[in-house]
């Protein structure tokens, strides 16, 4: 997937596996989810080359980023569900939200002026504050 900008064919043995075990170890409970101890001992690494891979292999997090993108996109149906739940509840925010994933509502704002205090120009009223600012300086 080009969001993510790695490339698979770059991928080193057990990053695959690696890259799934540690999107699942952030998705789970801390009581529940493996350790990164058993992970790097289930792909065949140690735990220093899984943290490596973690921290400063950017095609590795590239590569994760993608997986647990993949599975945050599993929830898409739950999400929608919510939406559409709190819109029959008549919420605004759902009903704004909604607007602006169809389009019929977007943060562009126009703004129009129209001064009705006077027909002068801009130029013609410059002038007059001129004439004011130089009686004034005149009296002074």
């Amino acid at each position: 997937m080009q969001r993510f900008q790695y490339d698979e064919t770059k991928l080193k043995p057990g990053q695959k596996e690696a890259a799934v075990l540690l999107v699942e170890y952030d998705f789970t409970d801390k009581d529940e989810r493996k350790t990164k101890e058993e992970i790097a001992a289930e792909v065949g690494v140690s735990r220093m080359t899984l943290h490596r891979w973690e921290t400063g292999d950017e095609n590795f997090i590239a590569y994760k980023n993608y997986v647990a993108s993949t599975y945050v996109n599993t929830y898409l149906p739950f999400v929608y569900k919510k939406l559409i739940d709190g819109i029959s509840r008549g919420s605004m925010k759902g009903i704004e939200l909604f607007l602006k994933r169809v389009g019929d509502l977007d943060e562009r704002t126009e703004l129009t002026i129209d001064d009705k205090r006077s027909d002068k120009s801009f130029e013609e009223r410059k002038a007059e504050l001129l004439a004011r600012l130089n009686a004034k300086q005149g009296e002074d």
